[in-house]
């Protein structure tokens, strides 16, 4: 809470101010609303009724009635503004931290992205991030104009008696802290043990809907679905008992404001009968003590979210520390080494490994290496281990994967190297609801036009591209709807081109094209290649690498 505190609250300090001044002047104007309505209606009654007593008695009713009109109208429109500038702010503060949580996540390597279900990952860039909303909007600012709101209405009352003023400011901020400490204390656990089991909930869903046809199967969608009905009971038993502390909580909170109304009352009546005020005077000071309670009343809720909050942020700091640590790493000079050599022995996504180590070795006099296999022998295992992304400590020892670099033991220094000069084709098309140009620049921010065509044109795009409705810039639907398998496939072997790695991978490059297409790209990226260390795994090596100066293994 603290990190994030200073990380969204601190930066963006006078803007919070000013939100807060603008929360309490909505506040002030309708306590003043609310007292200056009971001054009038107190003072008309009593022009009325001695009228009718016969006795000669001026009221301007002008004066009070602007003054209500212009409360009215200022509470409306600092009310407004304070919703749409304090949620303005908050917009901004989680798109900060968007930033900064996409940033850690694009940092991380693919293993450590797998320890977390997806499921996890699409409820901490959701919910949890949503939640951090509540710092503003519910932990500081309600609390903060309460008290400010107290602090008014106690300089108040002390214009006519101080020690009143007094009474009033201890009593309000003696027992609001007790009873909000004691909802604080209790609620924040309970709090936090309902966000996990909701966390925990919403992930069993989400797997139970994506593995449905596989449950149906297995005929095993019943026990899923009674796992899934326990946790609801538990939700709503936790529910229910963080329900009631609220309802304790606001009881407690309703009886410490009938206590101030009723203290203000007799206050009021003590200073009219010591002639300090009049009594439409009297009744605007209970009726502006009477306004307090809408304050008050909101804050057991607000602060209830206390607990969530804290889950919210505990999930996502291990992220945003992870963006700084990626953000100060220093830049990593390129690869002067003159060989990778990977050993791979029992790995249990490698079948063929089972019977015999396999060994990958790429070395500067001969930079190029082919795998073959079938679907399933584990090609996309070996590229992410030779990509040294999935080469944990642990997989290397259960599986006796040895890493050499120009036969030194790979460190973290040089798996960090790896991946900041290598890219990966996978065999997925991954095409992002965007535009081409959006498509093709993905994390690149330095790229001339005439360089997207030049790469258009050796994939064979340029046409496609140019016959789109407004080029470059047009939509290509959710997921690349638009686009047919052979054209997401050369949109990734564009992206791919765009950049300069030392040490590329191609899975299955060539998928969805025809062999006569896939044998002229494959001529076209020549030049691309001729500098880069290749690993390049196919189900089998087409003919156009017949002859070619290409080491192969076969899984």
């Amino acid at each position: 809470m603290a990190y994030w505190s200073k990380q969204l609250l601190w930066p963006q300090r006078r803007r919070i101010l000013l939100g807060t001044l603008l929360a309490f002047v909505t506040a002030a104007f309708g306590l003043a609303l609310l007292g200056l309505s009971g001054w009038f209606i107190t003072a008309t009654a009593i022009a009325g009724i001695s009228v009718a007593a016969g006795a000669m008695l001026a009221l301007d009713v002008y004066l009070p009635g602007s003054g209500i009109r212009f409360f009215a109208l200022g509470r409306t429109v600092s009310r407004y503004l304070e919703r749409l500038y304090n949620h303005d702010s908050v917009l901004r503060q989680l798109a900060l931290v968007r930033q900064q949580l996409f940033q850690g996540l694009a940092g991380l390597s693919p293993a450590a992205i797998e320890q977390q279900a997806s499921a996890d990952w699409l409820s901490r860039l959701t919910a949890d991030l949503e939640s951090l909303d509540n710092l503003l909007l519910r932990l500081l600012l309600p609390p903060l104009t309460a008290l400010l709101s107290v602090i008014l209405l106690s300089a108040v009352v002390s214009i006519w008696s101080w020690p009143a003023g007094l009474l009033l400011l201890g009593t309000s901020l003696l027992v609001c802290s007790v009873i909000f400490g004691l909802l604080i204390r209790y609620q924040q656990p309970l709090s936090q043990q309902l966000a996990g089991q909701v966390n925990q909930a919403r992930a069993l869903l989400i797997n139970h809907l994506q593995g449905l046809p596989e449950l149906r199967a297995a005929r095993l969608q019943a026990q899923q679905q009674q796992r899934l009905c326990q946790l609801n009971q538990l939700l709503g038993q936790l529910q229910q008992h963080s329900a009631r502390q609220q309802a304790n909580a606001q009881l407690a909170v309703n009886a410490l404001h009938s206590l101030q109304v009723v203290l203000a009352a007799l206050l009021a009546m003590a200073g009219f009968n010591a002639g300090l005020f009049n009594a439409p005077l009297a009744v605007l000071l209970v009726l502006a003590v009477f306004g307090l309670g809408e304050l008050l009343q909101l804050l057991p809720a607000q602060l209830s979210q206390l607990g969530k909050t804290r889950f919210a942020a505990e999930r996502l700091y291990p992220l945003a520390r992870q963006q700084q640590s990626t953000a100060t790493t220093q830049p990593v000079a390129p690869l002067t080494w003159q060989s990778l050599q990977l050993t791979v022995a029992g790995h249990p996504r490698l079948p063929a490994s089972q019977a015999a180590p396999l060994q990958l070795q790429l070395h500067a006099s001969q930079p190029r290496l082919l795998v073959t296999g079938r679907s399933g022998s584990g090609k996309s295992t070996l590229a992410g281990l030779m990509l040294a992304e999935r080469l944990t400590e642990a997989e290397q020892l259960a599986a006796s994967c040895r890493y050499l670099i120009d036969n030194q033991p790979l460190t973290a220094a040089a798996q960090l190297t790896i991946r900041q000069h290598s890219a990966y084709l996978t065999q997925h098309n991954s095409v992002l609801a965007d535009t081409l140009y959006a498509n093709l620049t993905l994390g690149l921010s330095q790229i001339s036009e005439p360089q997207l065509w030049q790469v258009l044109r050796l994939l064979e795009l340029s046409e496609w591209a140019e016959g789109l409705p407004q080029g470059l810039d047009s939509w290509l639907g959710d997921t690349g709807q638009q686009l047919s398998g052979g054209q997401a496939r050369r949109l990734c072997l564009a992206r791919l081109l765009l950049r300069a790695p030392q040490l590329v991978v191609l899975d299955e490059p060539f998928n969805g094209l025809d062999p006569e297409m896939a044998a002229r790209i494959w001529h076209n990226m020549q030049p691309w290649l001729a500098d880069k260390w290749v690993l390049l795994l196919l189900h089998q090596a087409p003919p156009f690498l017949a002859g070619s100066q290409w080491r192969q293994l076969a899984l």
